[in-house]
């Protein structure tokens, strides 16, 4: 129950006393800053394993979630179960038919408004980092590179202690608001052994790198104890079974990844609904998915959304999620669009908001999870509109493609 602050107000009839709620604490969002770390083809279940047995003491401190990559088969958003599209969702919230990078090949060029650049939007003195062992990383966002949105960006070319020890001088010594930190050796040993006990042992070696990141973290926070640091820890995708030697196709074991955080996260990451729009694999998808992270970096750095014209297809899991599992169904024929979505907690009166294209189309009370945008004004051929559904500020976005048929030739 919030505390209610006491105003006594003097009019022309004496002294009326008025309960209102005090003003929200203000929050001085500079000395907010974030750490993701990417740990390449780490299965969730094996980390759970490497947990239970005392071989991941870093990561066990961390609260733990399954997730989803790869987004939804059969949708718009799917995409594949490898590094360069999942690495991309990762630092830009977005699945692949946004960000246009479909596979692992260097040639992609990341299309989308990544973390970094949304950090530097806001604010231009915000400095970020992105030290990758997987080169190819940085290369997707040589873009965000060239045009300074990357303060500080390295290749490590495979070698994971090359990023432990640099970004443990970053975290230790910089000025950084946000790093990204990418290790390897996990998923280059499952390609190459699968599940054998060097896959675990690659996990343990991998926790105490990140361990040495956190220590550094530490040192640095006794000097600066007005800073809050939020971390996120996750894999790209997960890997095939029974052997663990592959990944990249839907399967329920190769769209498993998790998220690790440091925080008390909101019911997206801790309540899974049981019941999700989707039921495929296993009620996988009523679970927070990779592009989550984005809008939670965003939010702990207090990143305020365009909320009309928002394009992230994440939600944050921290604060006041908006709707969840938002997804839109198209009907070339009837020239429409289907949203649908989940709320987070029971309703409250309260307006919730549609934007198409960054156009305000309807208000709805906060008990509605459907909305039928009819009789859209488009040309024969695949059109594409981005809604935004927005409730207590906090904005959820969909991309939707429709495909109207062009009539068929009349034969003479």
């Amino acid at each position: 129950m919030a505390t209610l602050t006491t105003v006594f107000l003097n009019g022309c009839g004496g002294g009326e006393e008025i309960n209102v709620d005090p003003p929200p604490p203000v929050v001085d969002y500079s000395k907010h800053k974030a750490l993701v770390i990417g740990v390449d083809g780490m299965q969730y279940e094996k980390l759970q394993e490497a947990i239970a047995a005392g071989q991941a003491p870093n990561l066990a401190r961390f609260h733990l979630a399954k997730t989803y990559g790869g987004g939804i088969v059969g949708s718009v958003t799917e995409q594949v179960t490898s590094s360069g599209a999942s690495w991309t969702t990762i630092l830009t919230g977005v699945w692949a038919n946004r960000h246009k990078v479909t596979s692992n090949d260097d040639k992609f060029r990341n299309q989308a408004d990544s973390v970094f650049k949304l950090i530097k939007d806001a604010d231009a003195r915000r400095r970020t980092a992105s030290i990758v062992s997987w080169n190819t990383i940085n290369n997707n966002f040589a873009r965000d590179i060239d045009l300074k949105y990357i303060s500080h960006a390295e290749k490590c070319s495979e070698d994971d202690q090359c990023v432990a020890d640099k970004v443990s001088g970053l975290l230790r010594f910089g000025d950084f608001d946000f790093v990204f930190a990418h290790f390897d050796d996990v998923d280059n040993i499952g390609h190459s052994v699968g599940f054998v006990p060097a896959y675990q042992a690659a996990i343990q070696s991998t926790d105490a790198r990140i361990g040495q990141m956190l220590a550094a973290l530490q040192r640095r926070q006794q000097e600066h104890p007005d800073e809050d640091w939020l971390i996120m820890v996750t894999p790209d995708h997960g890997r095939s079974v029974p052997g663990g030697f592959g990944h990249g196709s839907q399967t329920l074991s190769e769209k498993t990844t998790f998220i690790a955080i440091n925080k008390e996260a909101n019911a997206q990451f801790s309540s899974p609904f049981k019941d999700p729009v989707d039921t495929g694999f296993n009620g996988l998808y009523g679970n927070a998915t990779q592009a989550d992270i984005v809008p939670t970096v965003l939010t702990h750095l207090g990143v305020k959304p365009d909320a009309a014209g928002y394009r992230i297809d994440g939600v944050p899991l921290l604060g006041q999620p908006s709707v969840r599992q938002l997804t839109a169904k198209a009907d070339g024929e009837a020239r429409s669009v289907t949203l649908q979505w989940r709320n987070s907690g029971q309703p409250s009166g309260k307006l919730l908001t549609i934007y198409r294209d960054g156009k305000q189309i309807a208000q709805l009370d906060d008990a509605a999870t459907i909305y039928v945008d009819q009789g859209l004004e488009i040309q024969d051929g695949i059109s594409e509109f981005n809604y935004s559904v927005v409730l207590d500020q906090v904005p959820a976005a969909y991309l939707a493609r429709i495909n109207v048929d062009k009539p068929a030739p009349v034969n003479p």
